[in-house]
């Protein structure tokens, strides 16, 4: 009997010794079922707390092994976070559901999981370890409800269009600013004037700017650079203000442009520029590309193109000592060739591919779509050259399709993919069945 008394009592320190060690990973802290670290510096239990979909006002610093990553503390701006549902076990807005107006803690999240889940990152790629933390300094400083956010930033965004609005009626008296504005509100003031005619919607234009905000800052400048700008009018590229203004401009001609807000970038801060900013610019045209001359442009850089892509592509057989091919033109190598059976038309095909540019930049492959691709062998449902490809396969041979653009995606651009792209298929057959 007292024996196993010391065995029981052994069994219990053994345990307590393991979740000491399993609690102390982060002296002082304590840690959820779902694996979040956390200490609190100051604690409310009855203050309010905030509920999913709520606004939390926070002051947040966060630290990778002591490091400072970011520090919200002490940002002029109001930052506020929503409280949404967990997106891993022991992430931040576990730590934020935790806390009351007031409390002040400490948690420590899985470094990784917050890189590929909150931000999409690689947290090998931006130099993270399975075991590495951050470790977030909060103080929870209000909680709006979602309702009340959204009002507060409806009535925000209305002050400050009246504001905008306001400043650029000052300055437009300041200036003794005397010409009359555009329908739109835009002003156009002539500085130089120009000898050639306006350009048309559709046609290409080059300019000078100089664009400032009301208080004279500076925001951008082409005047002193080689490079100027240039857009196609009609097709938005640039902002509305622009689009009034060009239309209205002779070759050569320079004018000042004041421009309100809802004309340029609106609600949204773009680079230096703040949102709600009226934007005067200092414009000169220098070019106009009739429609006719920029489809010339078009045709002649697209044989260009073209030829570039045919050299590569016989570089790339000479390279290889690739020399077998079908009338079609899709040059192939087999690597492993056995007795199987072909596929059929009407029959699904098994494979596993990887495909890649001829100078081997990835383009995809099966393992991204599951454990095999499978292709309806006849009904055109995939490349020409790779459907053609497979139909010159036994079941478990392996081999590369080299397929010349025409074979592939053509003469146009398809997604990221660009114009005249030849294409590298290596593909194994695994299987052919009937469905």
């Amino acid at each position: 009997m007292k024996r196993n008394c010391l065995l029981v009592t052994s069994v219990c320190l053994m345990a307590i010794v393991m979740f000491t060690a399993c609690t102390q990973k982060f002296p002082g802290y304590k840690k959820t079922q779902n694996g979040l670290y956390y200490k609190f510096y100051a604690h409310n239990p009855t203050a309010d707390q905030p509920k999913q979909s709520d606004f939390l006002k926070v002051n947040m610093a966060c630290y990778l092994h002591d490091s400072l990553y970011y520090d919200w503390s002490g940002s002029t701006s109001e930052v506020y976070s929503q409280l949404t549902s967990p997106m891993f076990s022991g992430d931040l807005q576990e730590a934020y559901s935790m806390m009351h107006v007031g409390d002040s803690a400490s948690f420590y999240v899985k470094a990784d999981s917050v890189a590929a889940l909150y931000y999409d990152q690689d947290p090998v790629a931006v130099g993270l370890k399975p075991e590495d933390y951050f470790r977030y300094e909060v103080k929870l400083v209000e909680v709006k409800s979602e309702q009340e956010f959204m009002a507060n930033i409806e009535k925000m965004k209305e002050t400050m269009m009246m504001e905008s609005r306001k400043a650029l009626d000052n300055y437009i008296a300041e200036n003794g600013i005397t010409v009359t504005p555009e329908s739109s509100g835009v002003y156009i003031i002539p500085i130089e004037a120009g000898k050639g005619r306006c350009p048309v919607k559709g046609e290409k234009v080059e300019l000078d700017f100089a664009a400032y905000l009301l208080n004279g800052q500076s925001v951008g400048s082409t005047f002193d650079s080689p490079e100027k700008f240039s857009f196609v009018l009609g097709e938005g590229y640039t902002i509305r203000g622009w689009e009034e203004i060009v239309p209205k401009m002779h070759l050569g001609e320079r004018v000042r442009a004041i421009i309100p807000f809802e004309l340029a970038y609106g609600e949204h801060a773009v680079g230096s520029i703040p949102a709600y900013a009226n934007l005067v610019y200092d414009i000169k045209l220098l070019g106009i590309t009739t429609e006719a001359e920029l489809q010339a442009e078009a045709e002649k850089a697209k044989q260009i193109q073209k030829a570039k892509s045919e050299e590569a592509f016989l570089k790339y057989l000479k390279d290889n000592n690739i020399t077998e091919y079908t009338p079609s033109g899709l040059f192939y190598s087999k690597t492993l060739t056995t007795d199987g059976a072909q596929p059929q038309s009407g029959q699904t095909a098994r494979i596993k591919f990887v495909a890649s540019y001829l100078d081997g930049t990835p383009l995809g492959n099966s393992d991204q779509l599951g454990e095999y691709y499978e292709v309806e062998y006849g009904k055109g449902g995939v490349l020409k050259g790779l459907e053609e490809g497979i139909g010159l396969m036994r079941v478990g041979e392996k081999a590369r399709f080299i397929l010349p653009y025409t074979l592939a995606y053509g003469s146009e651009a398809y997604g990221n993919i660009p114009a005249y792209s030849n294409l590298i298929f290596d593909v194994e057959l695994l299987d052919v069945v009937n469905k």
